[in-house]
């Protein structure tokens, strides 16, 4: 009878560990589609550096696959159940190291992202100098998932007193937020500024 209860008990740790194993990689991998969406301009126009500041600014514009759409929701939403799967259920420590290191993943990958875009294409002559709006731009649009990120390490560092629930919404929160605002506020505002002359 032991013996049973002892299989029975390795049975489910084993199946816990295997369905936290899954979540923590398909979390990863959604941060990750975060990132590089957040790094290509998350559907929303961007500025071309190369042409010429009298051009206008429709010629100026690259157009987005614009904010508010189906795809535009469906890929907000994967990114931020990245941040819902990632957090640890019980922790033993203080610290969520499995969060700690898919923060740490995730910012070397949209850095990576954004350098990368920015320097791509042939640009030619830059309209202004350093290549404004370039990586600015790209920077402003991935802010909500900077701000995300650093939400989830924040509660990584404090997993012990701060409860599963709030590990999981909060970055998610910020995430979801911050991107709708940033697309609200994207194309009346800060797009003609990064259209617009450098403001060095």
């Amino acid at each position: 009878m032991r013996t049973d209860s002892k299989a029975c008990q390795r049975l489910l740790v084993g199946l816990c560990v295997t369905l936290r194993t899954v979540m923590v990689l398909v979390g990863f991998s959604l941060l990750l589609w975060g990132a590089q969406w957040a790094a290509m301009a998350s559907g929303l126009s961007v500025v071309r550096p190369n042409m010429a500041a009298d051009s206008g600014m429709v010629t100026r514009i690259m157009k987005g696959d614009g904010a508010f759409t189906f795809v535009w929701w469906r890929s907000a939403l994967e990114g931020a159940l990245g941040f819902v799967l990632i957090p640890k259920w019980h922790t033993k420590g203080r610290y969520d190291v499995v969060a700690a290191i898919a923060v740490a993943l995730s910012v070397v990958c949209v850095v990576f992202l954004i350098r990368l875009t920015a320097g791509a294409g042939t640009y030619g002559t830059c309209t202004y100098p350093g290549c404004w709006p370039n990586p600015w731009d790209l920077i402003a649009l991935a802010a909500p998932f900077f701000a995300g990120l650093a939400t989830l390490t924040v509660m990584a560092c404090f997993a012990d007193r701060i409860p599963l629930w709030a590990r999981c919404l909060f970055p998610t929160a910020v995430f979801l937020v911050g991107t709708v605002l940033l697309a609200l506020v994207w194309d009346r505002w800060l797009l003609p500024f990064f259209a617009g002359p450098p403001p060095w």
